[in-house]
């Protein structure tokens, strides 16, 4: 595999786990926008850094990658909503776990230490969505 498609799919990897984060998030992204920009969490840990972030975001990718491959309905359903736009996909996949709820509790605790790094490191944004800005390099 040479190296560029093998930062592709590592790339469509980071962007699956990121749309299924966005689909989880809490609150849902109807919410108000707040402009304030979150103070600097008091005692940030020494693993606030991007090796750390690439680390957990390679462990949620592997363990989403093993959850969906036993779960061929929840696979086609995530594969059929990163297809459509992003503001239908979304709801295209919440409509999906709002009528599977357990596999939406499973999702979401696969994706646990993503918004746990998020929230111990004072993110603003998505951590698969810090990622992103590599696809153009």
């Amino acid at each position: 595999m040479t190296p560029t498609v093998r930062t592709r799919r590592t790339l469509f990897g980071v962007l699956a786990a990121g749309a299924v984060c966005a689909t989880l998030a809490v609150p849902a992204a109807s919410a108000e926008p707040d402009d304030t920009p979150a103070p600097a969490p008091a005692a940030a840990t020494d693993d606030c850094n991007a090796a750390t972030l690439a680390s957990t975001i390679s462990t949620v990718t592997t363990q989403l990658s093993t959850y969906f491959a036993a779960h061929p309905d929840a696979n086609q359903a995530l594969i059929d909503a990163t297809r459509q736009p992003a503001f239908i996909a979304v709801g295209q996949f919440e409509d999906y776990t709002d009528a599977h709820p357990d596999q939406a509790d499973q999702i979401r605790a696969i994706q646990a230490p993503l918004a746990a790094f998020k929230d111990r490191c004072g993110m603003q944004v998505s951590p698969t969505d810090a990622l992103t800005v590599l696809a153009d390099l």
